[in-house]
């Protein structure tokens, strides 16, 4: 499916405020409310639009230690770290990648001690050959799902 100026537009819309009505985009694109509703009827019917969801503020929850861990793994033992990491609730993705690493991950911890202790008890399983792991300093653009 090819996206159109006015997808676009009600794309933005909706990243920027989810919950946004149909009166307002219409208003700010120059549509009519049922059009608006017809394109996000579409734009979900087709998978453009996966799901509507919350962005959660970690800082305010007490979690603004962010890292982003790479592993490199044996092949035998990929998708038994994988399922192992996917069930832990500090992962936040989980990317099989080329390179230097063969997965890369997001972590978000309260404190340093947390992702300390991750690394100590998480990262010891079989197959783990090596790790790289990146702790994030500060945002230049933050992420627009964990505001981090």
């Amino acid at each position: 499916m090819s996206l159109d100026i006015l997808d676009m537009q009600i794309i933005k819309c909706l990243t920027e405020d989810g919950r946004s009505t149909y009166r307002n985009m219409a208003e700010e694109t120059g549509v009519s409310e049922a059009t608006i509703k017809n394109r996000i009827d579409r734009l979900i019917e087709t998978g453009v639009i996966k799901k509507f969801t919350v962005m959660l503020d970690y800082h305010h929850l007490g979690r603004a230690i962010k890292s982003f861990i790479g592993l490199k793994v044996q092949p035998a033992k990929i998708q038994e770290i994988v399922d192992h990491m996917k069930a832990h609730p500090d992962v936040h993705v989980l990317y099989r990648t080329s390179g230097d690493v063969d997965l890369l991950f997001e972590v978000i911890f309260e404190k340093m001690e947390d992702l300390n202790e991750f690394l100590e008890t998480e990262l010891a399983l079989d197959g783990i050959l090596g790790t790289v792991v990146t702790i994030v300093i500060g945002p230049y653009k933050r992420c627009p799902w964990t505001g981090l």
